[in-house]
């Protein structure tokens, strides 16, 4: 009886010190990981996101280029086909690639607009190409109309005012005159920031001044 009741108290010493020693494993195991909804993940150690969200921030600083997004775009794709990136990581990276060009698109038509620092045909495509990215929005139609009146406004409509007059007094109309100068003087629908700029100051004051004195001119002849 003496002997039975030894050896059950070295099988429960030899138990418990094996759990002890599988339980510390464990803990050992779980310190080297992340554990994340009842599943072991790996530390960022096999993983570029980092290096993809500086590439992706590195375009603020940059020169604008078309191209980058869909090199980003490619970068982030090959990087979840070679499980370097989880889904929802690329979903990150596309959604903050995306916000991030959108700016420097908006930025582009603003530079444009303001000291035509770009060329409205590229512009234009860069908007298209922002629409085919994201969607259609308010922003995007928004510069879209200003670029177009921009366009109209500093060239199509010094076209028609130079028609009109170089037409003579024989195809003048009072209808004709009014509406090109009212076209000049308020330039409809055009933003007041971009249509108060020196440029087209300076542009207003020269047509309308080629107007009154081609009115004047055609009363004087009557």
């Amino acid at each position: 009886m003496k002997i039975t009741q030894k050896n059950r108290s070295l099988v429960f010493l030899v138990g418990t010190l094996v759990m002890g020693i599988l339980i510390m494993g464990m803990l050992l195991f779980l310190e080297g990981n992340d554990v994340v909804g009842g599943t072991v993940v790996k530390d960022g150690v096999e993983t570029n996101f980092k290096t993809l969200e500086v590439r992706i921030d590195n375009l603020k600083s940059q020169s604008f280029d078309p191209t980058s997004y869909n090199t980003i775009v490619a970068e982030i794709d090959a990087s979840f086909q070679q499980e370097l990136i989880t889904g929802p990581a690329k979903t990150n990276l596309i959604d903050n690639l995306n916000n991030v060009y959108s700016d420097l698109v908006y930025k582009q038509c603003e530079l444009f607009l303001t000291s035509r620092a770009n060329n409205s045909k590229d512009v234009l495509g860069w908007l298209n190409q922002l629409q085919q990215i994201t969607s259609r929005n308010s922003k995007i139609d928004n510069y879209r109309n200003q670029i177009n009146l921009y366009n109209y406004y500093s060239t199509t409509l010094p076209n028609k005012v130079d028609a009109f007059i170089a037409s003579g007094f024989e195809n003048y109309t009072d209808g004709v005159y009014d509406k090109l100068k009212n076209d000049v003087q308020n330039m409809p629908n055009f933003n007041d920031s971009y249509k108060n700029s020196s440029k087209f100051i300076t542009l207003r004051k020269n047509l309308l001044y080629k107007l009154q004195i081609f009115n004047s001119d055609y009363y004087d002849n009557l």
